[in-house]
């Protein structure tokens, strides 16, 4: 094991009387961040080798102390790990950092989890869970903050930390069955965020807004961004719209998804013009050509970005600057990252921003192939201009002897300017397998029928991948950052089921 000075510690050296947090209400320096960091490092470790302490304070009081008792047993001493209720919060932020200097690993999660869910999640992965990483804070704090006993850290000058070591968990997909688990070093954080450096360019006056979820490693990786490069992470705020946030907090910097910005300049086409924002880094889901030209045509001085990532790449893969009236592509591979196009035209990554693997009783699991390849199940090719994403292999259904890839049917149907949004969905049927389903957004000045958006698409794409089937879209919230086709699915059936006769 070899240690390296803290990330943060080095640029809180460099870039101490630079605000490295704020909320609206209070500016953190991020000498004061490291400070907080430092006073909890101690206690954390503590905490580390004596769980049981904490769990007598708590044995028979009504006090939780932000912590989920009822998790305390599963506290394990050989692997910690504590699941922590995401905010963006100073005390969240400086929190993350002390839990890796105390080796301890940490796994964010929602708010919008069911409590049963983490609980079962908790005791399966041996993890103890923490609902308010405040109480927390302050309850080891107030308990633990007493000599180690390690010398070496008493009398350390200079913080360090192992690279290798796993420091943290990102809880994966899933509605109802245990979410997947993946393990990530610091090394992949600090690979991910100084290769995203090379194309968004970071500086210290910057000021990026956390409007990514924490507990999503898009949301992770605009943390370690912003801190590689001494800028400032601003905290999204409750009594304001985002339209407003961005105006009166000075923001520079966005990480939206598509859908972000379309309602960003739905709301007011001025607001970006009056703003300081230089640059806006979308992903998560396809970027329509017409809304690169809209954004040009409004905003010529304001950077836009495409990207392609993936959790178990910490984020960024690849990026490239979207130009007018040039095919919109993720741009080719970041520093420290590799892709090729393998069979089935399969993206397959690796590099230093991969994962240590997936969490699994008890051990890491290795996700790559013989040759450190990860298979990401997304389908692509590369053009001159860079890599496109034709869909997911998880996606494709067959009808009729037919591969339908459901965001290729989708991406030629949002060309017709009357259609909003658009999901391509299977349900069962008796001649042909299964049968695609379009569930329709229309854009609000239409006034025709679905049944004239059909026609438009069968006078212009193949028969056989125009959807037999064209529905109203539901109102169906999504929670995450990319589109839940489980939920679709399952209105289109249910839908269906109630005599619903094709035509």
């Amino acid at each position: 094991m070899i240690k390296y000075p803290c990330p943060l510690e080095n640029v809180s050296m460099l870039f101490y009387e630079n605000t490295a947090f704020t909320d609206g209400t209070a500016n953190i320096t991020y000498r004061e961040l490291e400070k907080m960091v430092s006073s909890w490092e101690r206690p954390f470790r503590n905490f580390r080798k004596n769980p049981e302490i904490t769990a007598d304070i708590l044995n028979g009081s009504d006090i939780t102390h932000g912590m989920d008792p009822a998790t305390i047993g599963f506290f394990d001493k050989d692997f910690p790990k504590v699941m922590v209720k995401t905010e963006p919060s100073c005390e969240y932020i400086s929190s993350l950092f002390a839990f890796i200097r105390a080796g301890i690993t940490y796994i964010p999660y929602s708010a919008r989890e069911t409590a049963g869910r983490i609980r079962k999640t908790a005791g399966k992965i041996q993890a103890l869970v923490i609902t308010d990483i405040r109480d927390f804070c302050s309850f080891v704090y107030r308990t633990l903050n007493t000599d180690t006993g390690d010398r070496e850290y008493e009398n350390c000058k200079i913080h360090t930390v192992d690279l290798d070591f796993p420091c943290n968990m990102m809880l994966t997909s899933g509605s109802t069955a245990l979410p997947k688990l993946v393990v990530h070093c610091l090394k992949a954080h600090i690979a991910s965020a100084l290769g995203s450096q090379i194309m968004l360019k970071l500086r210290p006056k910057d000021r990026y807004l956390l409007s990514l979820p924490l507990n999503h490693v898009g949301g992770q990786a605009v943390i370690f961004k912003t801190l590689m490069a001494g800028a400032t992470m601003v905290a999204p705020r409750r009594d304001k719209k985002l339209t407003e946030q961005i105006l009166d907090d000075g923001i520079t910097v966005l990480s939206l998804v598509p859908t972000q910005l379309v309602r960003i300049i739905n709301a007011d086409p001025e607001i970006l013009k009056k703003s300081r924002v230089r640059a806006i880094l979308l992903g998560g889901a396809p970027i329509e050509p017409s809304l690169v030209d809209r954004v040009h045509q409004l905003y010529p001085d304001i950077a836009l970005y495409g990207s392609y990532g993936s959790t178990e790449m910490a984020s960024q893969i690849c990026t490239c600057e979207l130009k007018k009236n040039t095919p919109v592509t993720a741009g080719f591979a970041l520093p420290d990252r590799e892709i090729i196009i393998g069979k089935d035209n399969e993206i397959l990554v690796r590099g230093e921003t991969l994962c240590l693997g997936y969490f699994k009783n008890g051990v890491i699991n290795p996700v790559t192939d013989k040759d450190g390849y990860f298979h990401t199940g997304d389908i692509g090719e590369f053009l001159s201009e860079g890599l496109v994403i034709r869909g997911r292999k998880d996606n494709m259904f067959i009808s009729g002897g037919e591969n339908i890839h459901p965001e290729q049917i989708e991406a030629e149907l949002l060309k017709d300017s009357r259609i909003e949004k658009a999901v391509v969905v299977p349900v069962p049927h008796d001649e042909w397998g299964k049968m695609a389903v379009v569930l329709v957004k229309t854009a609000d000045d239409f006034r025709g029928t679905l049944q004239d958006l059909k026609q438009h698409a069968l006078s212009v794409m193949s028969h056989v991948y125009v959807p037999k089937i064209w529905l109203d879209m539901p109102e169906i919230e999504n929670t995450g950052l990319k589109l839940n086709r489980r939920k679709y699915i399952e209105y289109a059936e249910e839908f269906l089921s109630g005599g619903f006769k094709n035509d």
